[in-house]
């Protein structure tokens, strides 16, 4: 029942509840689902460009998204070597897991080991407790791609979580538990572990603030 009663709040925000959400349970979190800056390159998909460049590559479609108005994270550049990070619609050659029926159309995408979006987070208290949740799914395999990556999820520097997971594993919300050793911002950071072309997927970032009775 605890469970339940933990995830009816996020559900609310996502559509999918009526269960009512009070004030100041959340923390403010920037563009959670990726979408507020649109993709414009024709294939769906884009890289954060690491010279600000458009669209200019088929192989390699990038996008200036870090410093966007309203973009609020920061994500990994692509240099054509090495992990890089980007956004990614439905049905895109990066063949991500089915949106259909999710409460968000977009999704950050992790590839490869350094690839990574970050995001300061203010008005974290001292020492409570909070729930980060959030969904992962990865890519389907496709010869010498595919989306055996494991997505680590860090507060500042510190270590909070790590998830594995194989290709083709649909979005699946996940749950962490959050606390600060001292009040005010910290960076919120998920990363791509795995060496090679291993994608994951990233989408519906919420932090909410629990009761320490309510914590799993």
């Amino acid at each position: 029942m605890k469970v339940l009663r933990c995830f009816a709040p996020t559900l609310l925000l996502f559509g999918l509840s009526t269960t009512t959400v009070y004030a100041g349970e959340n923390l403010p979190v920037a563009n959670p689902i990726f979408a507020k800056v649109p993709i414009q390159c024709a294939r769906g998909y884009a890289y954060q460009g690491v010279d600000g460049a458009t669209c200019t590559s088929q192989s390699f479609p990038a996008q200036a998204f870090n410093g966007t108005p309203a973009m609020g994270w920061v994500l990994t550049p692509n240099t054509g070597s090495g992990g890089a990070a980007g956004i990614t619609g439905p049905n895109t050659a990066f063949e991500p897991p089915s949106f259909d029926g999710l409460p968000f159309s977009t999704a950050a995408f992790l590839q490869g080991q350094g690839s990574g979006v970050s995001q300061t987070i203010f008005q974290f208290v001292a020492d409570r407790p909070y729930r980060l949740l959030f969904y992962l799914g990865s890519r389907q395999a496709s010869g010498s791609f595919d989306g055996n990556q494991t997505v680590a999820v860090y507060l500042d520097d510190r270590l909070i979580e790590a998830w594995g997971l194989t290709s083709y594993t649909p979005f699946t919300l996940r749950h962490a538990n959050l606390t600060a050793s001292h009040g005010g911002p910290h960076v919120l950071r998920f990363a791509g572990t795995a060496l090679g072309d291993h994608t994951a997927f990233l989408s519906g970032v919420i932090i909410e603030a629990v009761d320490s009775a309510d914590e799993p």
